[in-house]
């Protein structure tokens, strides 16, 4: 019998109202309870939640812990990558930092085809089964340090726990922002067969496919679980959407020329003559002739004007998503060795294949007047760009992770855990189709290639052999040895006293090699990416501690205090190559009256450690950029001065201090409402960036001794004789001067804001059952510094470079109706407009990016006993984004695409079918 109907209807019509004017998500709290309980007393049982040690028995804690489970991970229609599941799930992973497929341009070595997940895009902590992963081994030529989610199985995953406070004090560097902790199906019994299959209904049918299989059984004593997975995802090309296509911003290509004496005034090859004629002409008759037509260069480049026609469409060869292919396994057991203790183990192998391609090498040479290539009587330089030869990148790679532990207990009170861990990630880098610059040159010295022809004659280029692969590998290792010992240390008046206590060791290694023209002191490929040998490692000491203390409990019957718990923990992790920071965190849980209403706080510090290619990579001597000081007492410095950058092995680790403020509230009166706010606080300092040699110098030169980057500048050598006095700069030869703009801890950040999480479930005898719920994230200030005497720029509600896109609020909304076998879901994401503060146009102005909303549907059915055949058979279908929204317009912040799509899905209209067979 259903209670209250009316009190639950007039809630679920509330709450649906609430979605309209604000947004739903679909993410369940752990924090947050589904319904309320009974007034019986009820003894549970005692388990470890994302971010403690210490064994819980409840469903609340003072932690803001969300909780994707598999039904709400089924619900995005994503079975392909863990990072577009969060995305859409939790709209606090925006901006630049979550970074995956969609990186498939001319950055996509930041992350070598990988996925990085950033909560509040800022550093996150992710963990499988609450233990860590290697970094992606791109980082040893440079790239982003994270984690790739991409090499997890999402078939595999049985829950999501997304922790979001800092955890440093509890698991130590990178859980600055929060944690992710991918939590492995276990204990699974039976067997699952799963199919996935999607298509765009846009230009390029782009498609994805994925297929896996679940399995598992076991004894009173032993129990074993495993998976495997095929995951496929096509390249989407930016020719194929109509938001990229066309794109300008280049005037390299083929049939363009120019004096270098005239600015801004080139020559395009007449449309249809792919060649000039053979021998040398001068300029003005093969401009009277019509051979070539005189044009504006910026308009070209633009595509502006008349010059629109002769304009390079750099959109067709390049692509807006990467292809991504996944073969992944895993297996998990326990055995019961003996009444205390158990053996444990997973493993995960993945190997991830993906492509993505850029248009082809653009090639400018300065050619005398006698070069074949040159048609004219004079020097020029020429431009090409042989298209049929597109940059093409490939990562192959192969990660396999294993941990085998064991736990136990040693009375009643006590219980113990230990386990190693060994993590070994390595990845293949080919970079298709660059061009071996000495190679090249002799081929248009000695008439092999026409520089100044459109299109060679056929097999000419082959022929050539200036096109060549260039060849990386890279290695990322993690091995850890860990264990604690956690229980209940004695009673006080409220209950048991819990803590925990233990220790981690681990080694991190990163390796790298490349093909001798890849590397810097032999470089031979033109404009391509500079890889250097690299090789360093580091090990890691950790001591923690963690205590609980309950200070009221619902017994003692003290007015306004229900219950009361204070947490408190401290960890240190002592480095081999930089400082050993030691951070704290103090959390408190009130329930002032009853059950229905917790209140929570917790204060901690944070921190996250120097990446080892910012302490060791390779470094770069050589000059600044062409420098307009203002000279004290008047005038201008100009010229070049001696500079080095790059990697500084005294960088130290960047810190933050963290605050939340949140409430749960779980009303009786309205069963199955649960709604949780939290109020979130993070201050970041010493961010590791760099200075810029031209603010360096000129605050030297202004202010002397007294410049807070004096130290930065010598005189005569990189550890010469120092500056003074004010003027020294001006009054010295410039090539005398040596700056030092290596990475220093200098930068912070700000972020505040609220998350707001709404969970309804509402259950009916003739109509079925729905389940609504909500994620919003609020940002109220996400402020940075780059410099200490350079003012606060706050980046909320805007596109920029530095952040990427950060909404003032985003959210994900649904509702779940299931009745007997069948269900549906309707799912929302909304994300506000914002502002691209670089703009469109030559005047770059400021422009508004509209909001965006996506609607998803899906629909399933499962075949009961009655289908003796497929008994067990579900069997789903939906369109992600019904309404087909294309990202809106955001051409000045990102140029490349015209459009942000990491944060905006650029397949637009996606329909899928799905088979899951249990049995």
């Amino acid at each position: 019998m259903n209670s209250s109907p009316r009190k639950s209807l007039a809630a679920f019509a509330l709450l649906l109202g609430g979605v309209s004017l604000a947004t739903q998500g679909f993410a369940q709290t752990t924090a947050a309870s589904s319904a309320a309980t009974d007034d019986k007393v009820l003894k549970l049982d005692k388990f470890e939640v994302t971010g403690s040690y210490i064994p819980f028995a409840g469903t609340q804690t003072a932690l803001p812990v969300t909780t994707l489970d598999t039904k709400a991970i089924e619900a995005t229609g994503i079975t392909t990558n863990v990072l577009e599941v969060l995305r859409k799930a939790a709209p606090q992973f925006s901006g630049n930092a979550n970074l995956g497929n969609s990186n498939a341009n001319i950055s996509s070595g930041s992350t070598g085809g990988g996925s990085q997940v950033a909560f509040r895009n800022t550093q996150t902590l992710v963990l499988v089964n609450g233990r860590r992963l290697s970094y992606a081994p791109i980082l040893a030529s440079g790239g982003y340090q994270y984690v790739d989610v991409n090499l997890i199985p999402v078939s595999a995953i049985q829950r999501i726990d997304i922790l979001q406070d800092g955890a440093s004090a509890t698991y130590g560097t990178d859980a600055v922002a929060g944690v992710v902790n991918i939590i492995l199906k276990t204990d699974y019994k039976g067997m699952e067969l799963n199919s996935h299959y999607a298509v765009s209904s846009n230009t390029g049918h782009y498609e994805q496919r994925s297929f896996s299989v679940v399995g598992g059984g076991g004894s009173d004593k032993t129990n074993v679980t495993f998976s495997a997975e095929y995951t496929q995802s096509d390249p989407l090309f930016q020719k194929d959407r109509e938001f990229s296509n066309p794109s300008y911003g280049t005037a390299s290509f083929g049939g363009v020329v120019n004096t270098r004496t005239v600015p801004n005034k080139y020559y395009v090859l007449k449309p249809g003559l792919n060649a000039p004629p053979a021998g040398h002409t001068d300029l003005a008759t093969l401009v009277a002739q019509g051979i070539y037509i005189p044009v504006d260069s910026t308009n070209l480049i633009l595509g502006l004007g008349n010059e629109q026609q002769y304009a390079f469409n750099l959109s067709n060869y390049v692509t807006l998503l990467v292809q991504n292919k996944r073969s992944s396994a895993s297996l998990n057991f326990d055995h019961k060795a003996s009444d205390n203790i158990t053996v444990f183990g997973d493993m995960i192998y993945s190997h991830t294949e993906t492509y993505s391609q850029l248009n082809a090498q653009p090639i400018s040479a300065v050619l005398l007047a006698d070069n074949p290539s040159n048609p004219t009587t004079q020097t020029m330089l020429v431009r090409n760009r042989f298209v049929e030869y597109p940059r093409q990148y490939f990562y192959d790679t192969t990660s396999i992770r294993g941990i085998l532990g064991a736990r136990g207990t040693i009375n009643e009170k006590l219980s113990w855990e230990t386990a190693a861990n060994k993590n070994i990630v390595k990845q293949d880098y080919t970079n298709a189709n660059v061009v071996n610059g000495a190679l090249r040159a002799d081929a248009v010295a000695n008439g092999l290639v026409n520089l100044s022809a459109r299109q060679q004659a056929p097999g000419a280029v082959a022929a050539a052999g200036f096109f060549g692969t260039a060849l990386g590998q890279a290695t990322s290792t993690l091995t850890t040895y860990d264990a604690r010992v956690s229980g209940e240390l004695f009673e006080m008046p409220a209950g048991a006293v819990g803590f925990a206590v233990g220790a981690e060791y681990r080694v991190e290694t990163l390796k790298q090699t490349a093909d001798v023209y890849s590397q810097t002191n032999t470089f031979g490929w033109e404009s391509a990416t500079t890889l250097d040998p690299f090789d360093s490692s580091r090990n890691v000491s950790s001591l923690f501690a963690e205590v609980r203390v309950p200070l009221a409990s619902a017994q003692q019957n003290i007015p306004f205090a229900h219950s009361l718990d204070l947490s408190a923990a401290v960890r240190n992790e002592k480095y081999s190559d930089t400082d050993d920071p030691t951070v704290p965190k103090i959390s408190l849980s009130w329930r002032p009256v009853n059950e229905e209403l917790l209140l929570r706080a917790t204060y901690s510090k944070s921190f996250s450690a120097p990446t080892l290619f910012n302490l060791f990579g390779p470094g770069g001597v050589g000059f600044t950029s062409a420098l307009s000081l203002d000279k004290l007492g008047g005038g201008t410095i100009g010229g070049q001065a001696n500079a080095r950058s790059g990697s500084n092995p005294n960088l130290m680790p960047s810190r933050s201090k963290n605050y939340t403020f949140g409430a749960v509230w779980s009303p009786k009166a309205v069963k199955g409402l649960s709604v949780t706010v939290d109020y979130f606080d993070i201050k970041q300092f010493d961010l590791i960036s760099t200075i810029g040699s031209a603010t360096i110098l000129q605050s030297v030169e202004t202010l002397g001794g007294a410049s807070p980057y004096a130290g930065f500048v010598k005189l005569g050598s990189f550890t010469g004789t120092a500056i003074t006095a004010p003027g020294q700069i001006g009054n010295s030869a410039i090539d005398d001067v040596y700056v030092t703009d290596t990475l220093v801890n200098i930068a912070s950040q700000h972020l505040t804001g609220v998350d707001l999480k709404v969970d309804y479930t509402y259950q009916h005898d003739t109509w079925g059952r729905f389940d609504s719920q909500v994620s919003v994230g609020y940002y109220s200030g996400y402020k940075a510094k780059t410099l200490p005497d350079t003012d606060e720029f706050d980046t909320v509600g805007l596109a920029t470079n530095f952040n990427g896109t950060i909404p003032r609020w985003q959210s994900y909304s649904s509702i779940a109706w299931s009745r007997g076998q069948w269900r549906a879901t309707l799912g929302w994401q909304h994300i506000p407009g914002v502002t691209d503060v670089n703009g469109d146009g030559e005047e770059r102005t400021p422009i508004d990016i509209k909001s965006y909303d996506a609607f998803d549907l899906s629909a399933g059915y499962t075949f009961g006993s009655e289908w003796k055949m497929i008994n067990g058979l579900t069997v789903r279908a939906g369109v992600n984004n019904v309404f087909n929204k294309m990202p809106p317009f955001g051409g000045g912040t990102f140029s490349e695409a015209n459009a942000d799509t990491a944060t905006y899905n650029p397949v637009g209209r996606l329909m899928f079918i799905e088979a899951k067979y249990v049995f």
